[in-house]
């Protein structure tokens, strides 16, 4: 069946196939029968979320899906509304689809694993995203384990979402059109904007671009703050309908995506010539970014950073808030956060082909003024590669 949206385009069947058995050796060796794999909404974007179930199906159903992973046999996909499975089937390249119900799909999902003869067997239960720690609903739990009493459960969010890190050949390319789409909308956001236009009108430019290029956006951040009196340091989630001022700074996480593989750039600019103190701060990120790329490479571990997001710019006489995230579908290890004197999640190892946001974000001590420098990145066989082609390291004005 040839795929039909573009949503989630298909990747070749051997991805998929390599991709199965990759997650079933690892079933095999943590004693895994079957996995459950749930999903649920997603961020403020267009978007449906669910990387652990698109992970599997190349689709996430309205509100909600489930999946079934046996170690043998068809995966099993459960869509909610009835009214919506001839279109799921246009959809996913999953061949078994069928109806949840309002109400009924943990029940569902119960009678397919008794179908396999999985009623006394070991099941892992990959919830919504272990970032956000979503695990199931707890009325969903309790209906899918009350429905198997003998069976033995797992919570596995983790160990599934850790499988996914290094990417394949074929993510790549989807990871490199993401970041390349990314570019594209954010440059002409930048162009967009001038005195009098509203942030809220900057996050429709990178809509209307994304879904141009036939991509979706699973968020907009886009804020705006005076220079001379800044209250900001963080962009606004929900972009707002204040206007643009000469003498603003403007941050940004605009990320667009391709087949639910994003490219994200944590981008900041000035409407008019940035004022000492922004362009100290804006300096500071830029040697912490290069800093950072120089020493990102496989087999580097968390704290190894620890001086490269600290100094310069605690030195500089700012707080140092840069972060290393995974990102490719959505939020993945590493969580990688400057504190006053170290960093978190120290014991992280990168790999060749781990997706990362390499972010350097210096802050005054209240937390009302900072900028921000952060891409995706890919780790090469010798260091990193930042995916973006957009000079979003050098000082921008627009007037």
């Amino acid at each position: 069946m040839k795929c039909q949206n573009n949503f989630w385009p298909w990747f070749s069947e051997e991805e998929y196939t390599r991709r199965y058995e990759r997650i079933r050796a690892a079933m095999r060796a943590k004693n895994l029968d079957c996995l459950i794999v749930y999903g649920i909404g997603g961020y403020l974007g267009t978007d449906p979320g669910q990387p652990n179930v698109v992970y599997i199906a190349s689709f996430a159903g309205f509100v909600q899906t489930y999946v079934v992973f046996p170690i043998e046999g068809e995966p099993t996909l459960f869509t909610t509304w009835g009214n919506h499975l001839k279109n799921v089937k246009q959809t996913t390249h999953l061949r078994d689809v069928r109806i949840g119900g309002m109400g009924q799909t943990p029940l569902r999902v119960a009678d397919r694993l008794k179908e396999l003869g999985l009623a006394r067997k070991r099941v892992g239960i990959v919830g919504a995203m272990h970032w956000a720690n979503i695990n199931l609903p707890h009325d969903h739990h309790l209906a899918i384990t009350g429905a198997l009493p003998a069976a033995e459960f797992e919570i596995v969010t983790e160990w599934f979402e850790r499988l996914r890190l290094v990417k394949s050949e074929e993510e790549m390319a989807y990871m490199r059109r993401a970041a390349a789409m990314t570019d594209a909308a954010y440059d002409l956001m930048v162009r967009a904007t001038r005195p009098g236009v509203r942030p809220c009108d900057l996050y429709n430019v990178v809509l209307r671009a994304a879904h141009g290029m036939d991509g979706k956006i699973p968020f907009g951040h886009v804020g705006r703050t005076p220079m001379s009196d800044p209250d900001m340091s963080y962009a606004h989630q929900l972009a707002l309908t204040t206007p643009i001022q000469m003498g603003d700074v403007v941050m940004t996480e605009i990320a667009v995506g391709w087949g639910g593989y994003f490219g994200k750039i944590w981008g900041t600019y000035f409407v008019g010539e940035p004022t000492p103190e922004y362009e100290k701060m804006f300096r500071l990120g830029q040697k912490t970014h290069v800093a950072l790329h120089a020493a990102i490479r496989p087999g580097v571990k968390g704290r190894d950073l620890t001086r490269q997001c600290l100094d310069v710019i605690q030195h500089g006489g700012y707080k140092s808030k840069t972060c290393i995230f995974g990102w490719s579908n959505y939020n993945s290890p590493p969580d990688i956060r400057s504190t006053s004197d170290g960093v978190t999640d120290g014991d992280f190892t990168f790999e060749k082909n781990h997706c990362v946001n390499v972010v350097a974000w210096p802050v005054n001590e209240a937390e009302t003024a900072g900028i921000w420098i952060g891409d995706t990145s890919a780790i090469t066989e010798g260091g990193i590669e930042n995916l973006h082609k957009y000079p979003l390291a050098e000082i921008c004005v627009v007037r």
